[in-house]
Formats: C-alpha cells, structure tokens, sequence
C-alpha cells in the first residue's frame, strides 16, 4: 500500500461551499456507506510532497511562482466521473481552462513532469459500478453552482489523529 504523503498542495473553495460538498458526501454515505474521501474537506489538489525536505525544496519556489498568478473567479457547475470509482464536480469550460494551466505551470516552474491535469472537486473516490450508478441517480437532479475567486493555495499537513490533512501550514495568496 503507498505511503499518504506528508504534504498537500490544495485551493480551497470558500467556506460555505466546503460546507455544501460536506453536505453532499453525507447524503452519499447515508445511502451507500463509508467511501474514500468521505470527510475530506472540499479542494482542488495542485501538488503533494512526500515529505518535509522534500516541501522545503520547493517552497520558495512555490511562493515565487504564486507571485506570478492572477487570481481568476472559476465556477464549479456541473457532476463528472472518472469511469466508475471517482464521481466529481467538475468546473465549467473557462475555469478548467485557467486552473489545469495554473497547476501545470506550477508543476513546470519547480520542474515537475505534468500528468493528466483535470481540476475537480472529488465527491467520492474508490467506488465500485454499483455505489457510482448510486451515486449518479442521486445527484442526477441535484444541481450544483460552486463559483469562488480562487487567489490562493494552501499547504495542508495529513494529521496522523484524524487521518486527514486538517493542519493548514501556509496559506500563499496570489500576488500578479
């Protein structure tokens, strides 16, 4: 089993949608059970680092290319899957647009080889066919509008205790 990185590199919705997407992972559990990312708190991951050298590495460069970001207003409005283990909200065309190149340009500003970028908010993660028809019936009529100004990412710690990365350790605004 691999090892949870230490760090992880994530743009945060505001809070009160962090609350909505709250509010449709327990309507998912109460229907179809416990599932990966049940209580992990809204975001959109840019990066993560195994562990503190290896952030400490990359952390000033980080911040300069943060200088470099104009912050953009991105709208999250519609359900997506990856096959049938991962149902997301995905972002509308423009916003897909601005935050795949804002973590592919970050990826490639501290020389990191970019994999499949496709910004999203996971719902549900390590579904099997059954849980995902589930999942896709019950929001099929729900619909979703998630629009924030996204100025910022944030470092995150995994917190042994909670099993979750609950610790932010830096917030770094976008500056351009």
């Amino acid at each position: 089993m691999p090892s949870i990185p230490l760090f992880s590199i994530v743009i945060f919705p505001n809070e009160d949608q962090i609350q909505q997407v709250k509010k449709f992972k327990q309507l998912l559990k109460s229907k179809i059970g416990w599932f990966g990312s049940t209580n992990a708190a809204a975001h959109i991951t840019v990066i993560n680092f195994e562990n503190e050298l290896t952030l400490a590495l990359y952390i000033e460069q980080i911040r300069e290319y943060c200088k470099t970001v104009t912050p953009q207003n991105v709208i999250f409005n519609s359900w997506g899957t990856f096959g049938e283990k991962t149902f997301f909200i995905s972002p509308d065309e423009k916003s897909k647009l601005y935050l795949n190149s804002l973590i592919s340009q970050l990826h490639s500003f501290i020389g990191f080889k970019t994999n499949n970028i496709n910004a999203h908010l996971t719902i549900a993660r390590g579904l099997d066919a059954e849980k995902m028809t589930t999942a896709k019936t019950i929001f099929s009529n729900t619909e979703v509008n998630l629009e924030f100004i996204c100025d910022a990412i944030y470092i995150r710690k995994f917190n042994n205790k909670t099993q979750q990365y609950t610790d932010i350790v830096e917030k770094i605004h976008f500056e351009c």
